[in-house]
């Protein structure tokens, strides 16, 4: 397809999202981007697909692309994906409480639900990746108080304490879950590091 006729399609998604015809935009959002590839149509394209209030899709569109580790925008539409959708899950749940199961099922249908907690590790991780420490434990704090069961978070901010070379820090938080092989790694490697290492 000539760069010309791609340009017309970017201004149709332009025009549609101008107009709230978001199902339109997202429509033609998705085949410009699966015609370029081009970073700028993968942002117009989760754009669409956030403000149609899917929150999912674009979530994954946006961290799968290397550019989220570069690019702010990536970043920032990412946590608005992962905000809005923590909206959707709370309202949900509140729904589900009143006893409104059609309104739970409505909100239940547009939030991140089981991925959410590694929604946000992967938050975490992509500032982790850019040694943006305190933005990264942000993110795991969030997911380990949202998800007080699950022991993956606390793992994460044992690995940012280690990354930090917090290590006596990094050893408590790793104590969480014995039974989990990669906590069992991480304690080798603080161990390692912490010269606390023996062999028989």
């Amino acid at each position: 397809m000539r760069e010309e006729e791609i340009e017309k399609l970017r201004g149709l998604v332009r025009d549609c999202v101008s107009k709230h015809l978001y199902s339109s935009a997202i429509f033609f959002a998705n085949e410009v981007a699966a015609l370029t590839n081009d970073p700028a149509d993968v942002y117009m394209q989760a754009q669409a697909l956030f403000l149609g209030r899917h929150y999912r899709r674009p979530f994954h569109l946006l961290n799968s692309s290397k550019i989220v580790l570069r690019d702010l925008r990536f970043r920032y539409l990412a946590a608005k994906c992962l905000i809005s959708s923590a909206i959707c899950f709370l309202r949900g749940k509140a729904y589900e409480a009143l006893g409104n199961c059609a309104q739970a099922r409505l909100c239940k249908a547009t939030n991140l639900d089981g991925t959410f907690a590694p929604a946000w590790i992967g938050y975490g991780n992509a500032f982790a990746a850019q040694e943006e420490g305190d933005q990264a434990m942000l993110g795991y704090r969030t997911a380990a108080c949202l998800f007080p069961g699950c022991h993956l978070p606390t793992l994460y901010i044992g690995m940012e304490y280690m990354r930090t070379h917090s290590f006596k820090l990094a050893e408590q938080a790793k104590t969480i879950c014995p039974s989990d092989p990669l906590v069992y790694n991480e304690l080798g490697v603080v161990a390692y590091h912490m010269k606390d290492v023996w062999f028989t």
